[in-house]
Parts: structure tokens; sequence; C-alpha cells
């Protein structure tokens, strides 16, 4: 029994964050509605709309990545402390995907109607949205947890660490856009998403999560310091940017040995083979898990 650590206060306060943890996903159906703007009954139960599932179930995967940055216990405070600041910082992990969705919205996808695209049943789009809102939830899971939020200081490391992380993850996903080389038909890449192109759905899914993931690699690297917030944002998005760069050159690598010899344009874009786009998610988010791992 020497080999097992116990402590019963401080197991007392892993168990009740728990607890607070599952109220708050049990609640999901309530902040799910503020999250998608949408209603779940209706599209669930009378639709059958599978790309509102698809947004819902995404949602449900990122409110559990965020929450389990916050099952943690210090027995240097008390109970009620540690509780209370578990519930406050969940609903605040919450409360930024909604900003999240927000911004990727009106910002990053100015021309495409994310509510309208998924109760009109595009799967496309409800990927991409999937993947955005996948992507913040491991970008806050990764701040909570550098962080480890109990306090004003933490809430304010963990708001100016979002902030940082949401302008490069929206600048990222922009030039992507910018850039697109557009197929045959000449549309771009917000045209294709509106045409339900499945295939450029998980790429750009895939480009999205990897990215976040390559971005969350800066919690390995910079040292949490309480007292010097600004130079701690400033480390936090010089590495990240580092950190995108670095991962972007080893996707391109990786897909010319990977994928090589196919035209991947032509099967994404005017083919739509969803097989192409999948493989091609995998190698982004999988570059991404494993720089996040370093």
């Amino acid at each position: 029994m020497d080999m097992i650590y116990w402590d019963h206060y401080y197991n007392a306060i892993l168990a009740l964050n728990f607890l607070v943890v599952i109220g708050l996903f049990t609640s999901l159906r309530l902040f799910s509605g503020v999250i998608a703007h949408i209603h779940a009954s209706d599209e669930l139960l009378c639709k059958d709309n599978p790309a509102f599932g698809i947004s819902l179930a995404s949602t449900t995967l990122a409110v559990t990545i965020v929450l389990s940055g916050l099952v943690y216990g210090r027995p240097d405070n008390t109970i009620f402390h540690t509780v209370a600041a578990v519930a406050v910082f969940g609903v605040l992990g919450i409360g930024l995907m909604a900003l999240t969705r927000i911004i990727f919205d009106r910002v990053t996808l100015r021309d495409v109607s994310l509510r309208d695209e998924i109760v009109g049943g595009n799967v496309a789009v409800a990927i991409a949205d999937a993947a955005n809102i996948l992507a913040a939830a491991i970008i806050i899971r990764a701040l909570m947890v550098w962080t480890t939020p109990d306090s004003v200081d933490g809430a304010i490391a963990l708001l100016g660490g979002y902030a940082v992380s949401q302008v490069i993850l929206t600048v990222v996903t922009w030039i992507s856009i910018k850039i697109f080389r557009p197929g045959s038909n000449g549309a771009g890449l917000q045209d294709y998403l509106k045409q339900d192109n499945r295939a450029l759905a998980l790429r750009f899914a895939g480009k999205k999560i990897g990215t976040a993931f390559a971005i969350a690699m800066a919690a390995q690297i910079v040292v949490y310091e309480v007292y010097d917030i600004v130079p701690l944002l400033a480390a936090w998005f010089v590495v990240s940017i580092i950190a995108v760069a670095v991962w972007r050159i080893l996707c391109l690598i990786a897909e010319k040995i990977i994928l090589f010899r196919v035209d991947v344009q032509s099967e994404v874009l005017d083919q739509r083979n969803i097989a192409i786009g999948a493989l091609q998610a995998a190698i982004y988010i999988s570059l991404g898990i494993l720089m996040s791992s370093l």
C-alpha cells in the first residue's frame, strides 16, 4: 500500500471537483443552445438533421475537453475555494467557446452563415464548425492546465492566453482562405463549404485542429509566472508562432511523402475524394499531437 498515494482531504477535493464538472457536463443541453444558437430538439428529433448532430456532438466533446482541465485539487486551498474555482472557470471556459463560434462565424467565415447552413443540413459546414469548437477547447484546456486557474490572476492569464491564441488561430485560418487555390470551377474555400464539399471540410478541420495542438505546445515550453503577465503572454505568442510555423513545414514534408504523386487539389476539390481529405486531416492532427507532447 505504500506504493499508492492516498490523502483523504486531497481526495475529497478531487471528488467534489469531479461532481461539479459532471454537473456542468449534464447541463450541456442548456449550454449547447447558447453556443450553437439552435433549438436542439427540433433538429435532432423532428428533422433528423445530421449536420446539427455533428455540431452538437463536437460541442459535447469540446465541453468535455475543457472540463477535463479543471479536475484537479490543491491541498493548500480550502474545499470551498477549490470547488468554487472549478465551477467559475468551467462556466468561463464554456463562455469562451461560445465567443469562439461568434468569431468564426462573423470574422473567419464571413461569407458562410453557420446557423443557416447547419439548419439546412450542410455537413461540410458542420464539420468546419466542429473543428473550430474543438480547436478552441484544445487551447482552453492547455491554458487551464498551464495556469491551474484558482484566482483572479489565473483568470487574467487564461483570458490573455485565449485572446493571443485566438488571434493566431484566426489569422492562420484567414491566410489559408486567402491563399486557397480554387479548383476547376474557380470557387473559393467558403464557396466549396457552402457546396457541401466534405472532403475539403475534413482537410480544413484537420488544419484547424492541428494548428490548435501546435499552439498548445506553448504550455509545455513557457513557464507560468503569475507576476509578469505581459512578458508571459508575449512569450506565449512567440512560441506559438514558431510552433505553428514548424508544424506547417512538417505537414508539407509529410504530405509530399505520404501523398507522393497524388493530385490532391483535383482529388479534394473536383472529385470530392473524402478518403484523401480524411488522410490529410489525419496528417495535420497527428503532427499537431506529436508536437504538443514534446
